[in-house]
């Protein structure tokens, strides 16, 4: 990696390392009611929002994979930016305590990536690759998608039937591990070395096939023959469509076919 792929990297595995902390901080120490209503405490509001931010920040520092700088410092003053403004629909509040706490993680971000060395980045060890799409082309993948497999980034098959040819669902409780280590088998033989990943909430990225995994929530993979798709629920279904990819469905499910478009019990 060249210095400046270094430091893009070091951020990565900062934000998701400290987002992970943060959150798992979070679900320990809530001390918010959950019944009759959600409700948040002062304990909470210095917790949650860190994470918060620290996703936000993640979202744009993906956007800068694979670009190239002409020296580390412009790459330096670029990520020190985002770590400043990045924004999203969850950090946006009112509230002081989440004011402060979100500030707080901006800084601490902005300071290691200010004193991050070069004997320290030449340390850094790679991640696999995942680049957020930005807006415009964000919207080229979508509308493909669209025409192709009448996917319009709401519910599809079988919360609501909208795929032109035929699609096989499966109940996830009905796939095993050695189920799903076959599918993402297939898949990395089968398609482009990169996947697309397009989630409910917009954060759309371009992925190494190696963080595939089908086991996912109101997600679509594909990739950019768009001659196959899966997606997977929040009602805890995984649905398969392309022809290819229906005949090795139903090759790995021979014998089980009565599992097949089974709505989970």
């Amino acid at each position: 990696m060249s210095p400046a792929e270094a430091l893009t990297t070091a951020a990565r595995t900062y934000c998701k390392e400290h987002f992970d902390y943060w959150s798992a901080r979070y679900v320990k120490e809530r001390t918010g009611k959950s019944f009759p209503e959600y409700s948040y405490t002062d304990n909470d509001y210095n917790l949650f929002p860190r994470y918060n931010v620290l996703s936000a920040i993640l979202g744009e520092v993906e956007m800068l994979t694979g670009k190239t700088w002409p020296d580390l410092e412009q790459c330096r003053e670029t990520l020190i930016h985002i770590g400043d403004t990045a924004s999203s629909p969850f950090t946006v509040n009112e509230n002081n305590i989440e004011q402060n706490a979100i500030r707080e993680e901006r800084d601490k971000f902005i300071h290691f990536i200010s004193t991050i060395t070069p004997s320290e980045l030449a340390l850094v060890a790679p991640l696999p690759w995942r680049r957020r799409l930005p807006s415009a082309e964000q919207a080229a993948v979508r509308q493909v998608l669209l025409e192709r497999w009448n996917y319009d980034g709401d519910y599809w098959d079988p919360l609501d039937y909208r795929c032109p040819t035929e699609t096989i669902y499966l109940a996830k409780k009905n796939i095993t591990a050695n189920d799903y280590q076959a599918i993402i088998s297939f898949i990395s033989s089968y398609a482009a070395p990169l996947l697309l990943e397009l989630t409910e909430d917009g954060t759309d990225a371009e992925i190494d096939i190696n963080l595939f995994h089908p086991d996912c929530y109101e997600t679509v993979y594909c990739d950019r023959n768009y001659e196959w798709i899966i997606y997977g629920s929040y009602e805890s279904t995984v649905t398969f469509a392309g022809e290819a990819l229906l005949t090795f469905i139903k090759q790995q499910f021979n014998g089980r076919e009565e599992l097949f478009d089974q709505w989970p019990s």
